[in-house]
């Protein structure tokens, strides 16, 4: 299961919450300091554990290739085209922001990057989108009007930033748009990637 850390959390009480251990949630996600959890964190939750001592050698989780927030009048939304893919099938990233506010909302961009994204397994980052791409170095102001939206479609081939194909399983997608006003505001979906 998914939970998305909340003002006030601690692990601990995470923990107590789902009746598991501290230290399999800092395993499964790869905390380096469990005192340090960052409101907005999406957590992997383990819900069907095998009866052995110790990290289980297979979690279920439910995949949700969906994310959404509002942010003072801007719907953002964050998704994929499935939840699960096979090795080495194309992966279609998607972010919309719709103005739903009835004022205009002005979003500045220090360079023409408008969007990131990164790739996640087991709490490890193996892809970062921007990494291997170069951006003006022009600020703008870009300003949507109420109902105005905005897409952005990117892809991801399965490759980690060496080339590298990605071995078979969960992965957290993390989606944003870059503006100064947003920096803050990750989109997390999960999907599933089968040999």
């Amino acid at each position: 299961m998914l939970y998305r850390v909340r003002p006030g959390d601690t692990l601990f009480e995470i923990a107590q919450r789902f009746g598991v251990s501290v230290d399999l949630i800092v395993q499964l996600n790869r905390i380096e300091d469990p005192n340090l959890i960052e409101v907005g964190q999406t957590l992997l939750i383990p819900t069907d554990l095998p009866d052995i001592p110790g990290i289980p050698d297979r979690v279920e989780v439910r995949v949700q290739n969906f994310d959404y927030r509002v942010v003072d009048g801007l719907l953002i939304v964050f998704f994929t085209d499935k939840d699960v893919y096979s090795q080495g099938e194309r992966i279609r990233l998607n972010i919309v922001k719709t103005n739903i506010s009835n004022t205009d909302i002005q979003l500045s961009y220090a360079t023409g990057q408008r969007v990131d994204f990164r790739a996640f397994r087991e709490g490890e980052r193996l892809w970062i989108w921007s990494a291997a791409r170069v951006f003006s170095q022009v600020t703008r102001v870009v300003t949507l009007e109420p109902a105005q939206s905005q897409v952005f479609r990117e892809i991801w081939d399965q490759s980690d930033d060496d080339g590298q194909q990605v071995p078979p399983g969960i992965y957290r997608i993390t989606g944003w748009n870059v503006a100064g006003e947003l920096r803050d505001d990750r989109l997390d979906v999960f999907i599933q990637i089968e040999g």
